[in-house]
């Protein structure tokens, strides 16, 4: 696709639903004291607002049909045992409460950062579709991306967020069982009880490595299986809320490997989830001389479309890289073509250049 149709295509999606996403209120997703990041100038404010609803409204750029592919299923291990079904209890929204103040500097300790193997890569493993139903948002808000903190305006997040109104169906990422269905209220899955209010959380079918394969969805209004029900790729779970720890209507959505009920279990959904038509996933690391991943480093990129992007390394341990990967920052449906990323360490600037290719994982290392 020309780069002139990309640009006429954000810019007109741009201005549709700009006053929208100005006027969402993400989750605070945690409750650990643990990171944040330096404060923006106004300019910066409004550059990294722009990008951010760019990004969110990738659909109009990359394809009339919104949701990408859907997933593959393939043999399975057997399913962890759900527990007895549950009726969904509903919670009220709660009122909103001053976000805690958390540190203005992201974790400085590197040595509590496991060393990421030597080589960048490995297999994709992108076999899961968008958590959002026909008609819904099925692109992630760049704002407050896995392992990023709002620029330390909220908690290390432990997942991503899909941005819609109130009653949008969620679905199925892909064939499965459903683990747990109801309110956390009376199971804890997050910090602490509520935080997630009505959940869902999905045993995959399809496993990797032999190890089970979870997808979590929170915040619901309402919850329509139950715990120990088969479910196909694309069949409804419920509908988008705001219940639990949440600000206004959206879904959060994280992917755990293991442990469906520990919240330390989690990985970035983004390097799991198919990336739409003509898009590739963005797997980064940015580390020092000796190689150890540099937490809280903003990263801006452009690619063939114009738009300007960021990324925020992970801010501290409480997220997990891939197991395959090691990375310290994602991103998916970034449009194939040329791109380049930039990073400011000290009085330094690192660039890289690189051809993005759709539909698979592309490794981008920064570093001196």
């Amino acid at each position: 696709m020309r780069n002139a149709a990309w640009r006429a295509r954000w810019s007109r999606a741009a201005q549709a639903t700009c006053s929208l996403w100005l006027a969402l209120s993400v989750a605070a997703c945690a409750t650990a004291t643990t990171t944040p990041g330096p404060d923006l100038t106004a300019t910066q404010a409004i550059e990294t607002r722009v990008a951010q609803i760019l990004t969110q409204n990738a659909a109009t750029a990359l394809t009339a049909s919104a949701a990408p592919p859907g997933p593959t299923t393939t043999n399975t291990p057997s399913p962890i045992a759900p527990t007895a079904s549950l009726t969904p209890i509903l919670t009220p929204t709660p009122e909103v409460t001053a976000t805690p103040t958390p540190p203005r500097n992201p974790t400085l300790d590197l040595g509590r950062f496991p060393l990421p193997p030597a080589t960048f890569g490995g297999e994709p493993h992108l076999f899961m579709g968008r958590p959002i139903g026909a008609g819904g948002n099925v692109f992630v808000a760049s704002s407050y991306r896995y392992g990023s903190t709002w620029s330390g305006q909220l908690e290390t997040h432990h997942g991503v967020e899909f941005a819609n109104p109130l009653g949008t169906p969620v679905v199925a990422v892909g064939s499965g069982t459903v683990y747990y269905a109801g309110s956390d209220a009376e199971r804890q899955f997050g910090p602490r009880p509520n935080f997630y209010g009505n959940l869902v959380v999905l045993q995959l079918a399809q496993g990797w490595q032999g190890r089970p394969v979870f997808a979590l969805y929170g915040h619901l209004d309402t919850v329509t299986v139950t715990s120990g029900q088969p479910v196909s790729a694309g069949e409804v779970l419920g509908t988008v809320g705001s219940t639990g720890v949440a600000y206004g209507p959206h879904l959060h959505f994280e992917v755990r490997l293991d442990n469906p009920e520990s919240y330390w279990a989690t990985r970035n959904p983004e390097l799991w989830l198919t990336p739409a038509s003509g898009a590739g996933v963005v797997a980064l690391r940015v580390t020092n001389e000796r190689g150890q991943h540099l937490p809280g480093m903003r990263v801006n990129f452009i690619c063939s479309d114009g738009a300007r992007r960021f990324l925020d390394t992970y801010w501290d341990t409480s997220v997990t890289p891939d197991d395959a990967y090691g990375e310290n920052a994602a991103m998916t449906d970034v449009p194939a073509g040329y791109c380049k990323f930039e990073t400011q360490l000290g009085d330094k600037t690192f660039s890289l250049e690189t051809t993005i290719a759709a539909g698979t994982v592309n490794f981008v290392w920064l570093r001196p």
